[in-house]
């Protein structure tokens, strides 16, 4: 069905500026930052056209990103980067939030009359709030394409404190009066780093200085895909972006983003673990922008948690912290071990297999089988064991080993590769020395070699 926008304007109207945590920010009452998400490109193409409202405006191409500029409008049509089998959505994410640094006035998330399910639109809501934090609802229009969607689905106004509207014609003037006194949506990079971002944003920048000027159309029916458009292809900072197909799964990542994938059952400490690496980042991180971690007799990691790092590191480092692939409350596994695939490829990952040191249980035993049973290659030759609660060892850690046959074994099928951590430290030069155990890892973090640990990035 064609999407066929509404004459009549149902866009509420502000109440008022809402402060931002972080302070206020100067507001930019000429150009206003805009962001289109949703699932169908051809409805986010209307939505912008409806919003330059037919001025003279120019269209430049960065990976898959549409950015259409007038005077009055920025407008970033992103892609799907929440759909499942999208081969690159941490970098699709990165590159949104670099693109729109430091934040859009406003975010559009456009429904077509296809998914106007009240469990899908509320799920596309909830994967924003996961991204870009809570507060990005009192920045959020969701668009719906008629009046009996718009009715029936008006209470999710008050369950998310968002707004609700259907496009038409006046959607520019709307725009402008939901922004007029607001600030800048502004990133709290609680599962991207703020380095990470800003290295991007630097690349884009030169890129786009460096390269052709934009396409310029006389109104916004021009094509924005004519031949005359120019098309970049932007690559990631630490390098070209690469297919690269994934054990046995049809999923691919390709970029050159170093993953460090933590495994292992409940309770062991992946999340606690994850925590210190990310700590590394800086001396202090905020509750919020870590991984999820407490004490628990039922998982708290259900399901794959990404954050992406640079800064200690040289290079870009994705921790994927994955929830417990035997547990018998986890839902649907196999699901998540496809979700965890994705970030799996030899020579571009490692496997930090987490077991709590005086605690191997029998679930444990020939853990590592399974696992590679599972993700389908032999990620042994790409593992660390990693032993938590350092602070609980008394004696030798050799000698421990040595009396636990089922963990001895494991330790030698990983050709003797393991490290202690205590996650209750801030001493990050036990996360400098499990960077050195890893298989050739002169070559992937070149920065930290060249320093030979002594006055290293990480100390």
């Amino acid at each position: 069905m064609p999407y066929r926008p509404h004459s009549k304007s149902l866009l509420p109207h502000p109440k008022g500026p809402l402060p931002h945590p972080k302070g206020l920010l100067p507001l930019y009452p000429g150009q206003l930052t805009v962001a289109l998400f949703g699932k169908r490109a051809q409805l986010k193409t209307v939505i912008g056209k409806m919003i330059l409202s037919g001025e003279h405006n120019t269209v430049t191409k960065t990976n898959n990103f549409d950015v259409k500029k007038n005077d009055s409008f920025k407008i970033i049509s992103t892609p799907d980067i929440f759909e499942q089998e999208s081969l690159h959505p941490d970098q699709d994410i990165i590159d949104f939030m670099a693109l729109s640094h430091p934040g859009p006035h406003l975010f559009i998330l456009a429904i077509d009359s296809e998914n106007t399910e009240e469990e899908k639109i509320v799920a596309q809501i909830s994967k924003l709030q996961h991204t870009f934090g809570e507060r990005i609802t009192e920045h959020l229009v969701v668009t719906l394409p008629d009046i009996e969607s718009f009715q029936s689905l008006s209470h999710l106004k008050e369950r998310f404190h968002t707004r609700l509207a259907i496009a038409n014609e006046n959607l520019a003037s709307e725009c402008r009066n939901w922004c007029g006194g607001r600030h800048l949506f502004m990133y709290d990079y609680k599962n991207y780093s703020e380095s990470v971002v800003m290295t991007r944003k630097k690349a884009l920048d030169e890129t786009r200085c460096n390269d052709h000027p934009p396409y310029h159309h006389g109104g916004a029916d021009a094509d924005p895909m004519s031949p005359s458009t120019s098309k970049h292809d932007f690559a990631a900072p630490v390098g070209a972006a690469v297919e690269r197909h994934i054990g046995n799964s049809s999923h691919r990542v390709p970029d050159n983003i170093f993953n460090i994938v933590l495994l292992g059952l409940s309770g062991t400490g992946k999340s606690a673990s994850a925590n210190t690496i990310l700590a590394a980042e800086k001396a202090e991180v905020d509750s919020g922008q870590l991984f999820k971690s407490q004490p628990s007799s039922v998982p708290v990691t259900t399901q794959c948690e990404v954050k992406i790092m640079e800064k200690p590191f040289g290079v870009q480092v994705r921790l994927v912290d994955t929830p417990d692939f035997f547990h018998d409350q986890l839902k649907n596994s196999q699901a998540h071990v496809e979700d965890c695939k994705k970030y799996c490829q030899p020579g571009q990952c490692v496997f930090l297999l987490v077991i709590q040191l005086g605690r191997f249980t029998d679930a444990e035993e020939g853990i590592l089988e399974k696992l590679e049973d599972k993700l389908g290659w032999k990620i042994r030759e790409s593992t660390i064991v990693l032993l938590t609660r350092r602070e609980d060892l008394k004696g030798s850690l050799e000698d421990l080993i040595e009396t636990c046959p089922a963990l001895k074994n494991i330790v030698e099928l990983c050709d003797r590769r393991y490290h202690l951590f205590n996650n209750t430290s801030k001493d990050t030069k036990q996360v400098i020395e499990l960077i050195k155990k890893i298989p050739n890892w002169k070559n992937t973090f070149p920065k930290i070699a060249k320093k030979n640990g002594s006055q290293c990035c990480l100390c």
